[in-house]
Order: C-alpha cells, then sequence, then structure tokens
C-alpha cells in the first residue's frame, strides 16, 4: 500500500510542509497505526517546489525514510511531484522505486521524469492520469475532438481512451486513476482492454495540451 508524505493539510484543506526528519516518521508511523499493519510497502516523499520553500535539505528527508526502512517500517521509498533534477538528486541519494508526477493527455509537462524512470528503469506514477481541474478533468476530453474520435472509434470513453494512451506510453507507467463506484471501477479497468494502433497514437500525440497547475 502506498502512502504519501511530507505534507498536511490544515483546517481548509490546503498543504502544508511537514518534512522535518522528525514530522516523516511520525506521519508515517501515524499511518501505520491507522491502517493496523507493521509496514508500509511504499512511502512517497511529497516534494516541495524547488523556490526556496524546501528548508529541509533533501537528503536529510531521505534519510528518514531511509532510516524507517531500515526498521522495517516501509519497504520502498518514491518520490512525487519532483523537477527532474530533484528526482536525479534523490537517485544519487538513495534507492527510489519510482517517481508520483501529474502526468496525462492532457498535461505532458513532467515527459522528462517519464524519460527518467525509463533510462533508470523505474515506475512512473501519473496522478491526474485524466487531468485535473486546472486541465478540465474528463470533460475537458470529452469535449477535445480528437479524443472523443478514437473514442468513438473503439466504442469508448473519452476517459478510458486517455488511460489506454497511458497504458502504452511505457511499461513502466502505474495507474491509480480514482473510481468513486463499482461501475467507474469496471470502466476504468477496461481501458486496459483497449489497443490502440500507430494512427490512434499519432493522433493523440497532437491533442492540445492544457497548462497543469504550477509547481
Amino acid at each position: 500500500m502506498p502512502e504519501d508524505d511530507g505534507a498536511r493539510r490544515d483546517a481548509e484543506g490546503g498543504w502544508l510542509p511537514a518534512q522535518r526528519p522528525e514530522e516523516l516518521r511520525a506521519g508515517v508511523e501515524e499511518n501505520l497505526r491507522s491502517l493496523q499493519v507493521e509496514r508500509m510497502d511504499l512511502v512517497n516523499l511529497r516534494v516541495l517546489p524547488a523556490d526556496g520553500q524546501q528548508a529541509v535539505p533533501l537528503a536529510e528527508q531521505l534519510g528518514a525514510l531511509e532510516d524507517l526502512r531500515a526498521e522495517g517500517k516501509l519497504e520502498l521509498v518514491g518520490v512525487s511531484n519532483v523537477t527532474r533534477a530533484q528526482a536525479e538528486q534523490a537517485l544519487e541519494l538513495v534507492d527510489i522505486a519510482g517517481i508520483q508526477n501529474a502526468y496525462s493527455l492532457l498535461d505532458r509537462s513532467s515527459e522528462d521524469l517519464l524519460e527518467l524512470c525509463q533510462q533508470r528503469d523505474i515506475a512512473f506514477v501519473p496522478f491526474f492520469p485524466l487531468g485535473s481541474a486546472f486541465t478540465g478533468g474528463p470533460a475537458a476530453l470529452a469535449a477535445d475532438p480528437v479524443v472523443s474520435g478514437v473514442a468513438a472509434k473503439h466504442a469508448a470513453t473519452p476517459s478510458q481512451i486517455a488511460l489506454a494512451w497511458l497504458l502504452q506510453r511505457d511499461e513502466r507507467i502505474l495507474l491509480i486513476p480514482g473510481t468513486s463506484s463499482v461501475a467507474h471501477l469496471e470502466e476504468n479497468v477496461a481501458a486496459g482492454d483497449i489497443a490502440l494502433d500507430a494512427e490512434d497514437l499519432e493522433r493523440l500525440a497532437a491533442v492540445e495540451e492544457v497548462g497543469g497547475p504550477a509547481r
């Protein structure tokens, strides 16, 4: 089971940094208690933007997670919301199992992170795989004539086409689409059965991106 660490929510739902070693340890141990398990399969360190906000050096943050791994409280470490430079730094410091960044048909700004995962043979986990509120999400996919056209060809939904596109981008991509019902789950799973051909992929490559959230 994966968990994110390195940030917490305030009373209004906004993100606050929680990156000091003692905060990271407390976050992991709280998750262990709430989930009633002895070890987390994967903990993603949510990294703050490289613009001066990151008061705690990345080495100290990853060092805290490495200590928890040595104690048997987690198995794998990943990083989330990173730039390529931050990801490369993390890879020099500890064994990184995967990178989790926003990435979708509508927002390919993390293409360089996917390339890095290909080079290092590690997992890439796209969050907002159907786009976010900043990109219009599933509604924007449905409104795009190329996406809707490919969807009609395969008797699929535009969201299924977007997920199928991600799955065919690279074998290292692991999807975590949101699921609100059993029907929604079945729709997401069925995307794995869609085989996009070369013409589909060429058409989808030309879909205009929508600017994602600023890091």
